[in-house]
């Protein structure tokens, strides 16, 4: 009596545990297919329990109709068993296909041995209390449930620490309530519990399943569009940038070329200022807009008020096309990937832009002005880069090399202390860029027109889309069974090799060749099993990246060095100072296969 009391509550809670998965929204993948097979398995299992024990008390043992529900019995507990190795098999070896090798030859072996379990005899025997079957039937499923057992368990040991710890969750309950249902049913033969031990093993799958919230699924969808939009302008802005280093370089040939030609002082004087000012230019635009390497949290200056960015951006263009002149055309263009909030000082920033756009205005009187917003997102850091370009007159070199030559000491004497809507010239604009921890480049051609460049770095502020951006991230991070390792070489061939070798052991990689970029991946809460570090990476030293690595809060992940053969005779000192291990890189693969295996 108390086996079917137990098979009676499993019974109803499994109902709702097969009414909410099957009514929610869920992936089409492997492993949902095989658990929704699982979970039917396991609810008509409890349902030939509970009708086989109505069947027993009403009819005698060797009837018809016991016989079929014993031969039903024992379908059900291959096909549990079957299903559970087929799931474990899927999350240990089949994760990136997402289909089962050797389909066909599964099938055909399933629908032998269910043939086999429903034409092969069994006999129920009732004694004390207790009914069991027996015969070659009972026997053919013992058999195969310690197959299935037994390959489990391989899985387990085979891909352990490649899986996480939940995936096999299921496996390590089975085994504990099964020996519990045994050890029960010893000391009472007429307490079964094995169905109902199935029940809960198939209850806990559903939380260890990956099955994410259908918004974020919808969500991933939505940010398609989204996503190729940024690509077109992000497109836009390096074909931009291209084109704007170019010009310069194409000039300094030039006049390169013409100064073994010049024999006027003058001359040499004048081209030597504007290959200055080209090398400045390009120096600018690559080192200050293009190098995402050097985006970094600790260098910002930190705002506590956040501001809308469009919304920004859009009132200055508002209020632009007020000024400018009708046979002035104005230009506006914003990046789509900008941000919905920044953290900074939006009324200066504003200030600063709309001066920029007052004085090309005064130098402006035909043709056109345009403002421009691009930005570069690395992890919680914006980059803004705001252009603004008119065709008017221009400026004269040495005008250009004055504004430009302004030193970090001069500006902090200029006082910019003008109300919101007093207008700033250029130096003033200058020192409010660099109040606001911006970089400023002026390039100007007599004739052809002005462009200024501001490049300003911010904290993104996290908003709702963000936050569903940051779980998104997160489940696709929880999506990879495999172990992640980051490596971290500035030598790109060694770095490829790594990844190779660490890609055939089923690692999930990321690589980079900048020492702040480990960092700040870290920072980001990105997380890794395990991190491989070069111990010379640019100008920094695997031993400083680990310091600023363990000033981060909860970092615990080991850190491993790879080391030349002149410095392998002080690995006690690497040691001591907190790295996990030492890699020796004239034995690189061997050394990559030891790590593998200690972590």
């Amino acid at each position: 009596m108390v086996s079917i009391i137990f098979s009676l509550c499993s019974f109803i809670f499994m109902t709702f545990v097969v009414m909410f998965y099957f009514t929610k929204n869920r992936i089409n993948n492997l492993e949902n297919k095989i658990y929704s097979y699982l979970l039917i398995a396991n609810f008509l299992g409890l349902f030939i329990d509970i009708i086989g024990f109505g069947l027993l008390k009403m009819y005698e043992p060797t009837a018809l109709v016991n016989l079929v529900v014993s031969h039903l019995y024992l379908l059900y507990y291959f096909s549990w068993g079957y299903l559970l190795t087929l799931y474990v098999y899927s999350i240990s070896f089949d994760q990136k296909n997402n289909t089962l090798n050797h389909k066909t030859g599964i099938s055909i072996f399933y629908i032998i041995v269910t043939i086999l379990v429903i034409i092969l005899p069994v006999h129920i025997n009732v004694s004390d209390n207790a009914a069991y079957s027996y015969g070659v039937g009972v026997n053919l499923v013992y058999i195969l449930s310690g197959i299935f057992i037994a390959f489990n368990l391989f899985c387990v040991f085979k891909k352990f620490k490649k899986i996480r710890l939940k995936k096999y969750t299921p496996i390590f309950m089975l085994l504990f309530l099964t020996i519990t249902a045994m050890a029960i049913q010893k000391c009472n033969p007429e307490i079964t519990l094995l169905v109902t031990c199935q029940s809960v093993v198939t209850f806990i799958m559903y939380f260890t399943i990956e099955n994410p919230d259908a918004q974020l699924i919808g969500e991933l969808y939505k940010n398609k569009k989204i996503i190729e939009k940024s690509n077109e302008d992000i497109s836009r802005f390096l074909f931009r940038m291209t084109q704007d280093i170019r010009k310069p370089i194409k000039d300094i040939i030039t006049l390169s070329r013409d100064m073994s030609t010049m024999k006027n002082k003058d001359q040499l004087i004048s081209a030597s200022k504007n290959i200055n000012l080209y090398s400045n230019q390009i120096d600018f635009l690559i080192n200050k807009a293009l190098n995402i390497s050097d985006m970094d949290t600790q260098k910002i200056k930190v705002f506590d008020n956040r501001y809308n960015v469009s919304n920004l951006f859009k009132s200055i263009a508002v209020r632009a096309k007020e000024e400018i002149p009708d046979n002035v055309k104005f230009e506006f263009n914003i990046a789509s990937n900008l941000p919905m909030y920044l953290y900074g000082d939006s009324i200066k920033l504003k200030q600063a832009i709309s001066s920029v756009i007052s004085i090309a205005s005064s130098f402006t009187k035909e043709g056109f002005i345009s403002l421009d917003i691009s930005s570069m997102i690395r992890y919680n850091i914006c980059r803004l880069v705001i252009m603004i370009e008119d065709s008017g007159r221009g400026i004269g070199i040495d005008r250009i090399n004055e504004i430009l030559s302004f030193s970090n000491e001069e500006l902090e004497n200029i006082k910019v202390d003008k109300e919101e809507n007093e207008k700033l010239n250029i130096i003033e604009v200058k020192k409010i860029i660099q109040m606001l921890g911006g970089n400023f480049m002026l390039k100007s051609e007599e004739g052809v027109g002005t462009t200024v460049t501001i490049v300003l770095e911010q904290r993104i502020v996290e908003t709702k889309d963000a936050e569903i951006t940051k779980t998104l991230e997160n489940y696709e991070q929880s999506l990879q069974s495999e172990k992640k390792v980051l490596v971290v070489d500035d030598d790109e061939k060694e770095l490829a090799e790594i990844e190779k070798m660490l890609t055939k052991q089923d690692f999930a990689v990321s690589s980079t060749v900048y020492a702040k970029d480990c960092v700040e991946k870290i920072r980001s809460n990105l997380k890794y099993d395990l991190i491989i570090l070069d111990d010379d990476i640019g100008e920094n030293s695997a031993l400083e990246v680990l310091q600023n690595l363990q000033k981060i809060k909860n970092f615990k992940t080991p850190v491993v060095v790879m080391l030349n053969e002149n410095k392998q005779g002080i690995i006690l000192h690497y040691l001591q100072d907190g790295f996990a291990e030492c890699i020796k890189k004239e034995k690189l693969e061997s050394e990559i296969n030891r790590i593998i295996k200690l972590f």
